[in-house]
This record gives structure tokens, sequence and C-alpha cells, in this order.
């Protein structure tokens, strides 16, 4: 199954790497994600960037995501930007060795990102996604997502960061939540 994952991920990303942004990797004591994040065309609104991502952890559970994030900055205070976004969410996850869950969901988020005016290669990114029962499907009672994170622009083209993650879905029986990240991760993200 995990094959499987790896092998959608890599044709996705693959069919847009002539349009892509970004690559990121990033990495924790049990978990590691991949992504691709893809401008779309501008608008009045803000910057939407689309966002693919493959999860994996040291439980052999997977989880992959598609989803878009549309990006503004605010007038009112500088270095400032908000954004608002929905991603669709799959993963076969182990819940503590007692047994496996397939759970999915349909998650809005939001993003706060704050950048000193006069220290603008660092970032702080706050981001929180849900998904209530309603948008969330097989195993699944409910699905969120929290991050928090410094960033350092070491280059134009690459951006260096720390973190905590957290991803879960919890349970429609009374049984343990799927935790597929939990902890600190550091990562790159590059730009071409």
């Amino acid at each position: 199954m995990l094959l499987r994952h790896i092998a959608v991920f890599t044709l996705l990303t693959t069919s847009l790497a002539a349009e892509a942004n970004s690559f990121d990797i990033d990495l924790g004591n049990h978990n590691a994600q991949l992504s691709y994040n893809v401008p779309m065309e501008r608008t009045t609104e803000g910057r939407p960037e689309m966002h693919f991502a493959l999860d994996y952890n040291d439980n052999n559970s997977v989880l992959g995501e598609i989803g878009v994030m549309v990006v503004n900055e605010t007038e009112n205070t500088s270095g400032l930007s908000i954004g608002v976004g929905v991603k669709g969410v799959l993963a076969s996850i182990d819940r503590n060795g007692a047994s496996r869950s397939n759970d999915s969901a349909v998650a809005l988020g939001a993003q706060l990102r704050f950048s000193p005016p006069d220290a603008k290669r660092f970032g702080v990114v706050a981001q929180f996604h849900y998904a209530p029962r309603i948008i969330s499907f097989g195993d699944a009672d409910n699905y969120s997502q929290s991050l928090l994170r410094v960033e350092y622009e070491v280059m134009p083209s690459t951006l260096a960061y720390v973190g905590y993650r957290k991803t879960k879905f919890g349970s429609k029986n009374s049984g343990p939540d799927a935790v597929m990240d939990n902890g600190m991760h550091v990562g790159v993200r590059i730009a071409f």
C-alpha cells in the first residue's frame, strides 16, 4: 500500500514539475513529509497556492493530502500575511498497534505568518486545519492539524525551518485517536 501512495505522489509531482514553485522536505524523530507547492494565478483576493504532500511515520502510517491556500498581505500591519484554505486528506494509520484505520476528511484551514519589518529573512508561521464529523470519512470522527514553525531565508530560493506539528484523526468508536504526527521537525523549502 505504501508503494501505491508513493507512486501516486511521484506521478502528481513529476507531472507538475515544470510549473512547481517549491519542494519541501521536513523530518522529525518519527516522521517525514515531502510536499510540492504550486503557485496559481494571483487574484485580487490574494496569492493562491496548490499543495500536494505525502507524510510517512515509523509505524508505517501514510497520509496524503492535496489543498489550496489563498494568502494575502495585510495592509495595516507590515510583515503580516493571513491565509485561508481547504484540503483533502487520505490516510492509513496504525492505531497504537491495536489496529489500522482508513481515515479521510475535507478540512478547512487558516494560516498566519509574521516577518518582522527589520528582519525580513525571519518568519513565524501558525497554521490550523479542522474537519468536523460531517466532512470526515472512513474510521474518522474528525480531523485536526496544528503547526507552529520559525523560518529563516538562507538564500532567496532556500528556506530552512524548525517547528512543531500535530496531526490526528478522532475515532468514530471509543477507541484511541489515530495520531499521524506529534512532535518537532526540521525542514527545508527549495524554490525552483
